[in-house]
């Protein structure tokens, strides 16, 4: 007997609504969808108000009991005597060990805490739960930057890995080039073997005695690596440079792409929440039957000119690209609550108003200060106008501390310089939508600027974004190809495709693409459902130099730059001539 234990407020509801998926991942849960052997039981357990008498115990419990009919999750958890443990009842507030004991005893006597997954928002919470002896998920909240797993449907795979833990699993990592992938696809499920697949690598983990059955295809064998590494250690690290590397240098890494890292970690991730750069990465268990990153082939033939397809967007300027690159990096810092930050931000903002667009400046609270959003409009002149917004952030940091040189050339002045060479491309044209361009401040401090941006929108305006292309890192050259990531989430899937199409025909780009977002701009559009998508160099390696004094521009590659920003004018061009909402994004 297993169970799959559950927090309620802000795990799978937030201020009495559901939060997206929760009723998908209990459905699966329950009716076993998590694997073959037979599904887990489903509890609750939840803080809630403490009675002033015993006789005020059922009327708590009953109000608790009335919220889950108002969600519609009432019958995942019946018998509720059985399975809703609160507070109410035992007199103490989670993590303390009596609250867990009694939502053992309740399920059934013989039940250890071995048997039970404990889901929750709260990190602390998951971390006291593992040292009692039970296994614990830490899901990203609303609002919160990180978590073991992202989304409530991200839990399914794991609580089938919680299922099968007793069973000996043998972990195989494949070369999977693009004309041996569908046969080895294929092959992976025909078996019940679990993968995960970072753009031409896979890690697939099969039971022991079904491991070698990937080895057979012509060609596996002598491409692989059979490792003896149980499953609950394997993580997928998403770091900026290479910052999870330096902090935790022993831990072993299984499959290195630069921004994404497949390691063999200890599962109490406690550990790694230490280190000079730990705001830098984040560590979550590997996900099951998901490709981290895609990616396709630049096309081998010279790229369509734009104006033979019929885009006005005219070719984004070099100069005036270079220009703005060498005054941003030019500075000595760009640190959030710096004078020269507010500076550049001043500078910026003629640049924008000397080509017409109407500005303002938001200020933005951070650690130890404040800092300033650049916001910049140029209206369109149609009818129930969607807006096209194109971001980047504008500070640099260094790690050594926010007196420390930090010219930011890559990070993000190349970012930064893009969007003004977008909106100098597009400045004066009729449109039919609005553009609207930002230069966030905080982000480098924790995405300070986005979040207040994003939080700040009324819903008419939310509801009026179509697209967000946020630009962040564009200039650094990762690998012997030129490489643009596109990186997103499901809403902005089409925004994805569309990219991805223009890249390979207007441009010599290789495109990877991800729906696994991490730490920066982008992120709290896609928490809010809006379709947003980070471009950022390849991720084939790492820029190293970053949040240092060594990230500077001898270390750039402009043309690269260029490329990514010729992709990214033309897609925005299309966005403000049309109607690119799309009623359901693809998979």
């Amino acid at each position: 007997m297993k169970l799959v234990l559950f927090d309620l407020g802000d795990t799978l509801e937030s201020d009495g609504v559901l939060l997206p998926g929760a009723m998908d991942t209990l459905e699966a849960i329950r009716s076993g969808d998590t694997g073959g052997g037979p599904a887990p039981l489903l509890g609750l357990v939840s803080d809630f108000d403490m009675p002033t008498e015993p006789s005020d115990v059922p009327i708590i419990q009953q109000r608790y009991y009335d919220l889950l009919d108002d969600l519609g999750i009432r019958p995942f958890f019946e018998p509720v005597a059985e399975r809703v443990t609160l507070s109410t009842e035992v007199g103490v507030f989670k993590p303390d060990e009596p609250v867990f004991r009694a939502a053992a005893l309740k399920v059934h006597p013989a039940l250890e805490f071995d048997d039970m997954l404990f889901v929750t928002e709260n990190l602390g919470h998951v971390l006291a739960a593992r040292r009692l002896g039970l296994a614990a998920v830490h899901v990203r909240g609303p609002g919160q930057h990180s978590g073991e797993v992202g989304t409530l449907p991200e839990l399914v795979p794991l609580v089938q890995a919680f299922l099968e833990r007793d069973e000996p699993v043998e972990t195989v990592v494949l070369d999977a080039p693009p004309g041996a992938r569908i046969t080895l696809m294929d092959r992976i499920a025909a078996t019940t073997a679990r993968w995960t697949r970072l753009g031409d690598v896979l890690v697939v983990r099969a039971p022991a005695t079904r491991a070698g059955q990937l080895l057979t295809h012509r060609g596996a064998a002598d491409s692989s690596r059979r490792l003896v590494v149980p499953e609950e250690r394997l993580h997928l690290v998403f770091q900026i440079g290479r910052f999870f590397q330096e902090d935790h240098p022993n831990v072993r890494v299984v499959v290195d792409k630069g921004r994404y890292l497949v390691v063999d970690v200890d599962p109490d991730l406690s550990l790694l929440d230490v280190g000079a750069h730990a705001s830098c990465y984040a560590v979550r268990p590997l996900p099951a039957d998901t490709v981290v990153f895609d990616q396709r082939a630049a096309r081998p033939r010279p790229p369509t000119p734009a104006e033979e397809v019929g885009v006005p967007a005219g070719e984004v300027s070099r100069a005036a690209f270079e220009e703005a690159l060498g005054t941003l990096a030019g500075l000595q810092t760009r640190h959030s609550t710096s004078a020269e930050f507010l500076g550049a931000l001043e500078w910026a903002r003629g640049r924008l108003a000397d080509l017409g667009y109407a500005t303002q400046v938001q200020t933005v609270p951070v650690r130890g200060g404040t800092t300033r959003n650049l916001i910049a409009d140029s209206p369109g002149d149609g009818v129930d106008r969607e807006l096209v917004l194109v971001t980047a952030h504008l500070d640099s940091v260094n790690v050594l501390g926010a007196a420390a040189a930090a010219p930011g050339a890559d990070d993000n002045a190349s970012g930064s310089a893009g969007v003004l060479a977008i909106a100098g491309a597009l400045a004066g044209r009729s449109r039919r939508n609005d553009l609207r361009v930002v230069l966030f401040g905080g982000e480098e401090q924790g995405l300070f600027g986005s979040r207040h941006y994003v939080n700040g929108l009324d819903g008419p305006e939310r509801a009026r974004i179509s697209a967000v292309i946020n630009m962040d890192m564009v200039a650094c050259r990762n690998s012997s190809t030129a490489t643009v990531l596109l990186e997103g989430a499901l809403p902005s899937q089409a925004m994805i495709d569309a990219l991805a199409d223009i890249a390979q025909t207007h441009t010599t780009l290789a495109v990877q693409t991800s729906l696994q977002p991490f730490n920066s701009d982008h992120v709290p559009f896609l928490d809010q459902g809006i379709p947003a998508v980070l471009t950022i160099e390849g991720t084939d390696s790492a820029n190293d130099r970053v949040h240092s004094e060594r990230d500077t521009l001898d270390t750039l590659d402009i043309g690269l730059a260029l490329e990514i920003l010729r992709m990214n004018v033309l897609f925005v061009a299309q966005a403000l001539d049309r109607d690119i909402r799309t009623a359901q994004p693809t998979r």
